[in-house]
């Protein structure tokens, strides 16, 4: 059976959790910036001059 130091095994859980808090701080600001271009889309009403 292969054993994996605690070493190696910490740092498998640390890229982990980095790459964790990486994912969650893209979806985060990518949310936002998503949810205010819209907001803007809809503030300047561009749909109802090209329903017109």
């Amino acid at each position: 059976m292969v054993s994996i130091g605690f070493r190696e095994e910490r740092h498998n859980v640390l890229v982990g959790v980095l790459m964790i808090v990486l994912s969650l701080l893209f979806l985060f600001f990518m949310g936002r910036s998503m949810v205010h271009s819209t907001h803007s889309f809809w503030k300047s009403s561009a749909i109802e001059r090209v329903l017109d």
